[in-house]
């Protein structure tokens, strides 16, 4: 879906940080290691991703605090469309919104972490 935006959890160096693209983009890892100074980055196992919000891959809502314990952080394909959908913590439930009210309501850094 060109509209989807993708939760991932993604460990930079000793902490846990959430990052927020088009669901039909690849994170580039080299631009996040950039932007935190970081020697390493992976992705959070299913054990840790359910460790730190109660949850499996695949149903991560796009949100920090108060929802999510995680630093936000948006990638710029997100303001690429007018509505963003996401899973609303469930691997069957979906939630559309308009992207300029979404964005109005999260606390985030934006900064360019995609890649095709």
């Amino acid at each position: 879906m060109k509209i989807g935006g993708k939760a991932i959890v993604i460990k930079v160096d000793d902490g846990f940080k959430l990052f927020v693209l088009s669901a039909a983009l690849k994170v580039d890892s080299k631009k996040i290691k950039e932007r935190f100074n970081a020697k390493s980055i992976r992705f959070a196992s299913k054990e840790e991703l359910l460790d730190l919000t109660g949850l499996v891959p695949g149903s991560v809502p796009p949100f920090g605090p108060p929802i999510l314990s995680l630093s936000l952080y948006i990638d710029h394909s997100i303001q690429e469309n007018e509505k963003i959908a996401f899973n609303a913590a469930s691997l069957t439930d979906s939630v559309i919104m308009e992207t300029k009210d979404y964005l109005s309501i999260v606390q985030a850094e934006q900064f360019p972490f995609s890649a095709q």
